[in-house]
């Protein structure tokens, strides 16, 4: 079974639902499928640059205001720590452009590590506050999934993998993508949000068994109960 995942790498719902994911798959045992899993980019802020803004003050701007931004990163910290996720909204995270990141995403995807490098961008991010256009910071997070350094910035330093995340970018629109993380199974049902473990595995069962569509949720204009979208 085939699963594309649109996803951002500064999304916190997309890192909770990863992890919900693993966790359905698991909770299958003996049922649950082969599933061949492809990550996709999608930018949550395509105006973003390389200059660091603090999340905070940018969130802030775009979600009307300090109150409720704090109660809305409050609200999903908790959500992400209560799932086992060290998520820490106070590491001095910055908002900045995440182009780099899914070209290393897709670097990994051409040496099928895209998993082991993700979760170190996401634990780069979310429990480090660490900067994701930084170049050694990326270096880091490849080394995770075994990508030498200097692999890493030789594709820096160059265009290299900038045509095919645009590629994805653009299937994302193509596609009616507009938050994420979003699950395409079979490249026909969709599953939008970090669904519940549970749920996840009811659709992956329901899809393998009979090939029935799975309905998307829906999500709220920026990051809601269980998603993000631009």
């Amino acid at each position: 079974m085939r699963i594309d995942i649109w996803s951002d790498v500064v999304c916190p719902w997309c890192w909770i639902g990863k992890h919900r994911f693993e966790r359905a798959l698991a909770l299958m045992g003996d049922r649950a499928p082969e599933v061949d899993v492809h990550w996709h980019p999608f930018l949550l802020a395509p105006d973003a640059d390389a200059t660091p803004v603090p999340l905070r003050e940018a969130y802030a701007a775009k979600f009307g205001g300090v109150e409720r931004t704090n109660q809305m990163l409050a609200q999903t910290q908790a959500t992400a720590q209560a799932e086992g996720l060290p998520m820490d909204f106070d590491r001095g995270q910055v908002k900045v452009t995440t182009l780099p990141a899914h070209r290393l995403m897709w670097l990994a995807g051409t040496q099928g590590v895209q998993e082991a490098v993700g979760e170190a961008l996401f634990r780069a991010h979310f429990e480090h506050g660490r900067n994701l256009a930084d170049p050694q910071v990326l270096i880091e997070a490849a080394a995770a999934g075994g990508i030498p350094a200097e692999r890493v910035t030789a594709m820096l330093g160059s265009e290299e993998g900038l045509a095919e995340v645009r590629a994805g970018l653009g299937q994302a629109q193509a596609l009616g993508i507009q938050s994420v993380p979003t699950f395409v199974i079979n490249g026909q049902y969709a599953v939008q949000g970090a669904q519940p473990p549970e749920v996840i595995a009811q659709v992956l069962e329901k899809v393998a068994a009979e090939g029935a569509p799975a309905a998307p949720a829906d999500n709220e204009h920026g990051c809601g109960p269980d998603g993000c979208s631009v």
